[in-house]
């Protein structure tokens, strides 16, 4: 890749951050065993960077949830405003490559391999490589590629295998399918829901459970019904469950076909799992109690788990979602590529660059479900779920996330004050 006149032609100067807090309303509440909600409060930065002559733009987002991180929106915007912002803000770079340098400096400065505070640094890192992108004329979903085979990043960051993020993978290859994810509702809901699904073409389906055995069991059985046996169905305890009820669980939802059990223990319980997996022949996914890279090591070395779902919003960003994937790869496991419920437009489109970056790595990817679930996006660009739910990478016309603000400056303002 010859990035020499992109990458160091210019002086890069970090003119300004701005971050803000939008609230985006749901259409119809979303609950599962930890939290129900019909409405979700992100966090959305803009950062300008000057060129040359000229000034580049660029977005992020990240979405805080305090029962996973701890984060609120209030303490993300804190952590970017005093913290983050400050440290970047004014700073010249010869560069992309020691702009992005300085980026993982500040990461594992601010120890976010150990700290669960994945929100904040996700939201300023997303749209510092989208700027990036800009500046490079790369597509999005080539970030990854050029962010492994950069060869100046600290030496604790540099752990990447760059043969793993290939640059030139044909256009062909880029196809990846997205699963669907069955939120608490009432029979008549739920039916509907999963016979919409499968009328979309999802292969994949992920109902979310809670303590009541028999009441799941149910639930299980009409997703199975309805979907057919050649759906992979997997469930989803949100932390709901203890060692003994999740043995009993199984027991009785194996008959049905279930391939994953995600998170059935609360997020700290990372020796249970580890007991909960050598028992069970079913895969466990790892999605709260993995927020962090020390998280990840930890439960590769105790085996706790067959599964990551990795979340940018949750993980930190773009380069500490691609560490986990090289983690889990190193140890055999798959990757899930998840979404905060409530993600605009602009996780929703990184979310995608980074299936497309590598997607025979990703087992499961959820999200993008904007037009169902968002009564407005931020973005112009829909990025919803294609039909048959299977996407694939088109030629680029134009580098960076590929999408645009879809609301005027007044109404964004409506948004943080709702």
């Amino acid at each position: 890749m010859d990035t020499g006149s992109d990458s160091r032609g210019h002086l890069m100067q970090i003119k300004s951050i701005v971050s803000r807090s939008v609230r985006l309303p749901f259409r119809f509440s979303f609950g599962h065993s930890l939290a129900s909600r019909n409405f979700s409060r992100n966090i959305v930065v803009e950062v300008a960077i000057a060129v040359g002559e000229g000034t580049v733009t660029g977005l992020g987002e990240s979405v805080p949830r305090e029962y996973v991180t701890g984060e609120t929106s209030e303490s993300a915007l804190a952590f970017i405003n005093e913290v983050l912002a400050p440290a970047l803000l004014g700073r010249s770079f010869a560069g992309v490559d020691q702009l992005l340098g300085a980026l993982e400096a500040l990461f594992y400065q601010e120890r976010l391999d150990e700290r669960p505070l994945g929100a904040a640094f996700c939201a300023v890192e997303l749209a510092l490589l989208d700027a990036c992108a800009r500046i490079l004329g790369l597509p999005f979903y080539l970030m990854p590629a050029y962010l492994a085979r950069l060869s100046r990043l600290p030496a604790a960051a540099s752990t990447l295998d760059r043969t793993l993020w290939n640059l030139e993978l044909p256009w062909s290859e880029r196809v990846f399918r997205y699963g669907g994810v069955v939120p608490f509702g009432k029979r008549k809901v739920l039916e509907a829901l999963l016979r919409a699904y499968k009328a979309y073409g999802f292969q994949t389906v992920k109902l979310k459970v809670g303590d009541d055995i028999d009441e799941d069991l149910v639930k299980i059985k009409l997703a199975r019904s309805i979907l057919g046996p050649a759906v992979k169905l997997r469930i989803d305890a949100n932390c709901a469950w203890n060692f003994d009820l999740a043995c009993l669980a199984m027991e009785r939802f194996r008959p049905l076909g279930v391939v994953s059990l995600e998170q059935p223990l609360p997020r700290l319980e990372t020796e249970g799992l580890a007991r909960l997996q050598a028992r069970l022949p079913e895969t466990i996914v790892v999605d709260e109690s993995l927020t962090t890279l020390k998280e990840a090591q930890r439960l590769i070395e105790l085996k706790a788990c067959r599964a990551f779902n990795i979340r940018i919003s949750k993980v930190g960003g773009i380069v500490a979602a691609m560490k986990l994937v090289e983690l889990a790869r190193q140890a055999s496991l798959e990757c899930h590529l998840g979404a905060q419920v409530g993600e605009s437009g602009i996780l929703a489109s990184a979310q995608k660059h980074l299936a497309l970056a590598v997607p025979d790595l990703f087992a499961n990817v959820e999200g993008a479900m904007n037009l169902f679930l968002l009564k407005r996006d931020l973005t112009r660009e829909c990025l919803t779920v294609p039909f048959g739910a299977v996407v694939s990478a088109r030629p680029p016309e134009r580098a960076n996330l590929g999408l645009a603000v879809n609301l005027k400056r007044e109404s964004l303002l409506k948004l943080m004050e709702a």
